[in-house]
C-alpha cells in the first residue's frame, strides 16, 4: 500500500485501501500501524482535515482493530539497500579489466 506524506506534527503518512478498508499510518516517530474497517468516507475526512492529529485521536485511535508493521522484518534489506543490490551484476558476471 502506497502511503501520501502529509502535513501533520503526529503522522508522517497516509495510505488506503479502500476495497479492504485498511488504513496505514506512518506516524512521525516512524512508527507504521494497519488498522482495519475504516471506511473510505472516513480516510476522506482523515486527508482534507487540518488537524489529522485530532481527528486520529477522536475517530480512530481505540475504535479499530490494528496491528504494527513497521517492526515485522527488524532485520530486513532496507529499500535503498535492496535497489543497490538489484543494479548489481549477477556473480561471476563482473567486467573483466
Amino acid at each position: 500500500m502506497e502511503r501520501e506524506p502529509v502535513q501533520s506534527t503526529a503522522l508522517a503518512s497516509i495510505g488506503h485501501d479502500p476495497e479492504s478498508e485498511v488504513l496505514e499510518i506512518e506516524f512521525s516517530s516512524g512508527r507504521i500501524y494497519r488498522y482495519r474497517g475504516v471506511s473510505a468516507q472516513l480516510h476522506a475526512w482523515l486527508m482534507r482535515s487540518p488537524d489529522k492529529g485530532g481527528l486520529f485521536n477522536r475517530l480512530i485511535e481505540g475504535k479499530f482493530e490494528f496491528e504494527r508493521i513497521d517492526h515485522i522484518q527488524p532485520d530486513a534489506m532496507s529499500l535503498e539497500d535492496a535497489l543497490r543490490a538489484s543494479l548489481r551484476p549477477p556473480p561471476g558476471d563482473e567486467p573483466q579489466g
